[in-house]
């Protein structure tokens, strides 16, 4: 290539290295006024349930590799009961959209942040990761959305609760018809460590650290929208809704628990349902529920005899096993025709 041709070359490079900056520029600019405004509208919102939301001014930034806007002290306050609120507040909370993926809207927490209930002390959290993933959908609402924590760190008075990683996945959407789902969780946590049991004399029975704790939860019906909570659960009980725990897993300790239930109102807008359950470690999984004080001594013995006797030896090896059914009617928890413990009464409405 002659000099000339060279030198041609170069200034057509350039053009188009000016104009690919300039546009992404402009996108950036863009992108982070649309996200500026969508967040600023948000704080500014009427109170939704008497919540109230405040943060310092925002800022932008993420260029040239993303769309960003900083959210710096961002406080919310949720009522509680009346004259008690819980309030969150966090050093940072950042709003993203990177080019690379265009679809999905992370919004994460940086930085320390607080928990307070009432007038208790602020229980100081952190976290080496908390993030939400929001995928976007053209001219549709929000629907989905995955949470991520890894490290989750709460200094609590009597010590700390510590989350290893915790995954959840939520999606929402109007049932079609009765029975469909209209709302699905899934949640898994890993190492949670549990904080020094109150008093000091008693430890946590099966240990202080939980392994495995993860479920797959759908919510059935229809999400009524009257102002009064009695008469959203009537609606949700009359047109067939209910709670489906399609898969339980616990590993604590000694003691391994998997599992599902089915869990709906009865006409005294009481919970009933049935479960199915297969334990390894029944006799420890007793002795903590005795030591907690939900079982009673006599509860407890005529629990173990029934499933001593259902217990059985998996053909692979390994531990007992027990698959036991479990049914709530009338707010009794029983073990197959076994009362186990009465559940306190729901109150839908307080009393006049």
């Amino acid at each position: 290539m002659t000099r000339p041709a060279l030198r041609r070359f170069a200034v057509a490079a350039t053009a188009v290295l000016a104009v690919a900056v300039a546009a992404d520029g402009a996108l950036w600019w863009w992108v982070c006024g649309q996200i500026e405004q969508q967040v600023a509208a948000t704080i500014a919102a009427p109170p939704l349930g008497g919540m109230r939301v405040s943060a310092a001014p925002l800022r932008r930034g993420g260029w040239p590799f993303a769309a960003m806007v900083e959210v710096p002290s961002l406080a919310a306050e949720i009522p509680v009961t009346p004259g008690e609120s819980l309030r969150w507040r966090a050093d940072r909370v950042t709003v993203a959209l990177e080019f690379a993926h265009p679809r999905t809207l992370i919004v994460a927490v940086a930085g320390p942040q607080q928990i307070q209930a009432g007038a208790a002390p602020p229980i100081p959290v952190t976290a080496a990761r908390l993030r939400t993933l929001v995928p976007l959908e053209t001219g549709v609402p929000v629907r989905a959305l995955a949470i991520e924590v890894a490290d989750l760190r709460a200094t609590l008075p009597q010590g700390d609760f510590i989350v290893g990683a915790l995954d959840i996945a939520g999606e929402s959407r109007p049932a079609a018809q009765q029975g469909e789902p209209a709302l699905t969780v899934a949640a898994t946590a890993r190492q949670v460590t549990l904080p020094p049991s109150q008093p000091p004399a008693q430890s946590w029975p099966l240990g202080p650290v939980i392994d495995r704790l993860a479920f797959d939860l759908a919510i059935t019906g229809p999400v009524p929208r009257n102002p009064d909570l009695a008469g959203r659960a009537e609606a949700w009980r009359d047109g067939g809704g209910a709670v489906e725990l399609r898969r339980f897993e616990l590993a604590w300790g000694d003691v391994g628990l998997t599992g599902g239930a089915t869990v709906a109102l009865d006409a005294q807008l009481q919970p009933m349902g049935a479960a199915t359950a297969r334990i390894t470690g029944h006799a420890a999984a007793l002795r903590a529920l005795t030591a907690a004080g939900v079982l009673t001594p006599r509860s407890t013995v005529a629990a173990g005899a029934v499933l001593a006797l259902m217990a059985r030896s998996p053909v692979e090896g390994g531990p007992p096993v027990v698959e036991v059914p479990f049914s709530l009617q009338n707010r009794t928890l029983a073990l197959g025709r076994i009362p186990l413990l009465r559940l306190p009464e729901l109150v839908w409405r307080p009393p006049s």
